[in-house]
């Protein structure tokens, strides 16, 4: 379904529960239209790649004086996705909406998480989407689509201007907005791509970082070991690189091992755009083919899947960051699906289960963001927190839950229902 037979299968009614905030985007595109979105977006993500850490300095230290200023139980998890809108508009837009330094109330946050919480319900409602339309989600929609095209119109008018204070060409900001519209020709295109990105580059990094440490103040050993490890690599430096990264081997066993209880989409449905066939899983033995009929809907669970004890072992439900350093994980590739996998997903990679060679995409959107950025900006924010704030740990009137037994909100990705709270002292 996610390889060998990827062309029998598509969205169903998907597009078209999604494509009031998403227009014409690659996130719910399916033949020729998503492979010109994959190959446009691709060419985008090679260059993003390159570009050095410290375009994530200015807003994890704005996080940092966000949490700073808090008093007693802090929830981080809204501050997250505050941080990780400011991070994706300054890569894609070419500056940043600055949510973390606002006072008040920021009217786009607000607009963008209310489009997509209701998006997320609209295609839980299948081909009855039409059904839940309130006045709330078509204002929502106009306010995040007028403020993305102001952006696409200021990308335009800067060609043809000189360098800026700092050296730097002025249309080199705007470059990921620019590129997209010499190919698309047209700005409502443009506007489109730039949502799905947006709302990819959002969601999946902010739930990242809250399960992780929702993990690790539960988990005081595991903080404790990371703690180590980020004081031997970083010591007192805060500005961090790539090699540092990539230099904490057990950082990157925490967040593999957070990813595999808590993916980012916990369920994902195909729908069968022809007659086929699975190889197996028909019989009284499971190992007969089965029949699917076109029109007929597959769900498949990778959150269920990640908690095999067949694949993971006796305590798969447990968080145990040290399994990701047996060998025999190396290969588990098609059991561990936090990023999807197959034709949507490892574009432009090898495919190996180093998710650092893996693209990090959001559900099915493909190359929305590589993992390589997305990760590096979760494991960089990671690595500050416990760095500003060495103390923070559990509330003491918050009782420990083992993985599983929490509650969760279910809106395009897997959110904690009761935050991330913690005590930084």
């Amino acid at each position: 379904m996610l390889s060998t037979r990827f062309e029998d299968f598509g969205f169903g009614p998907r597009r078209s529960a999604f494509y009031a905030l998403l227009g014409e985007g690659i996130f719910h595109q399916d033949g020729p239209p998503w492979k010109h979105s994959r190959e446009l977006l691709r060419r985008q993500f090679v260059r993003m790649q390159y570009q050095n850490l410290g375009a994530f300095r200015e807003h994890v230290d704005n996080m940092i004086k966000v949490i700073t200023k808090s008093e007693g139980v802090v929830d981080l998890q809204p501050i997250f996705f505050r941080y990780t809108l400011d991070t994706t508009t300054a890569l894609i837009f070419g500056q940043s909406v600055h949510s973390l330094v606002k006072e008040g109330r920021d009217s786009f946050s607000e607009s963008f998480g209310e489009a997509a919480n209701i998006t997320a319900y609209r295609g839980r409602l299948g081909d009855l989407y039409w059904a839940y339309t309130p006045r709330r989600f078509s204002k929502a929609c106009k306010a995040i689509k007028s403020y993305v095209d102001e952006y696409v119109s200021n990308a335009r008018g800067t060609l043809g201007q000189g360098l800026d204070a700092a050296g730097e060409r002025v249309s080199q900001r705007y470059a990921f907005i620019n590129d997209l519209y010499d190919e698309l020709k047209d700005p409502i295109l443009v506007r489109d791509q730039l949502v799905n990105v947006l709302l990819a580059g959002r969601d999946t990094t902010a739930c990242l970082m809250s399960w992780t440490f929702r993990l690790l103040v539960r988990y005081p050993v595991v903080l404790v070991k990371l703690r180590k490890e980020i004081e031997e690599v970083l010591g007192n430096e805060q500005s961090v690189t790539r090699a540092h990264v990539r230099s904490m081997h057990y950082l990157d066993c925490v967040l593999k091992e957070t990813l595999r209880l808590y993916p980012p989409v916990p369920a994902n449905l195909r729908f069968a755009t022809k007659t086929t066939v699975f190889p197996r899983g028909g019989g009284p033995d499971g190992r007969a083919p089965v029949l699917i009929r076109q029109g007929t809907g597959i769900t498949y669970v990778p959150y269920l899947m990640h908690r095999r004890t067949d694949l993971y072992g006796a305590d798969a439900d447990l968080f145990r960051p040290e399994r990701w350093e047996d060998p025999k994980l190396v290969g588990i590739r098609w059991a561990f699906l936090p990023f999807n996998d197959g034709p949507r997903a490892c574009l432009g990679s090898k495919c190996s289960q180093n998710t650092r060679a893996r693209l990090f995409i959001w559900t099915d959107a493909d190359t929305l963001l590589q993992e390589d950025l997305a990760m590096m900006e979760a494991s960089y924010g990671i690595a500050r927190i416990i760095q500003a704030f060495p103390a923070i740990k559990l509330p003491n009137d918050h009782m420990f839950e083992e993985p599983g037994t929490e509650k969760h909100a279910l809106t395009l990705v897997l959110a904690s229902a009761d935050g991330c709270k913690v005590i930084l002292s």
